[in-house]
């Protein structure tokens, strides 16, 4: 599958969440984790679409502590407290759709974070690819209820 097509399955996802962001985690080009299996942290305030792929993905295929090479798709770009978690997993590859700053105008407020220099920090290099299928990302933040 593409990127275009993984971030679609993200954006997908958000159309019917709680709060409308949505995740996968993909590796080896299969995907392992996704933000609407139900985990644990539904109920918390760190429920975040990505935290709850990444918790998904070590669930589901007994990855905890081993995602590293894997990539992330978002329909939303991660806050900090879900960039550090991409990063320390070890993630090779970042894509998300919408922007914090779209977050902000059209749903909730966001702490605006650079990610690039979040990046910086990281073990290994990310590739981080922006903005993919923006339009449809928020889209579904200004429908979401």
């Amino acid at each position: 599958m593409t990127d275009e097509q993984y971030i679609d399955i993200a954006i997908e996802i958000s159309k019917n969440a709680k709060y409308p962001y949505g995740a996968i985690v993909v590796k080896n080009e299969k995907i392992i984790g996704r933000s609407d299996d139900k985990t644990l942290m539904e109920t918390s305030m760190y429920s975040h679409a990505e935290l709850e792929t990444i918790e998904s993905a070590s669930k589901n295929k007994n990855l905890y502590g081993d995602l590293k090479g894997a990539a992330m798709y978002v329909s939303c770009e991660p806050c900090m407290m879900c960039m550090r978690a991409i990063l320390y997993e070890e993630f090779n590859k970042l894509v998300y759709a919408a922007t914090l700053q779209d977050s902000n105008d059209n749903y909730c407020p966001e702490m605006i974070t650079n990610i690039d220099e979040l990046a910086k920090y990281s073990k290994n290099k990310i590739e981080i690819v922006k903005e993919l299928h923006k339009k449809e990302a928020i889209q579904v933040l200004k429908e979401h209820d």
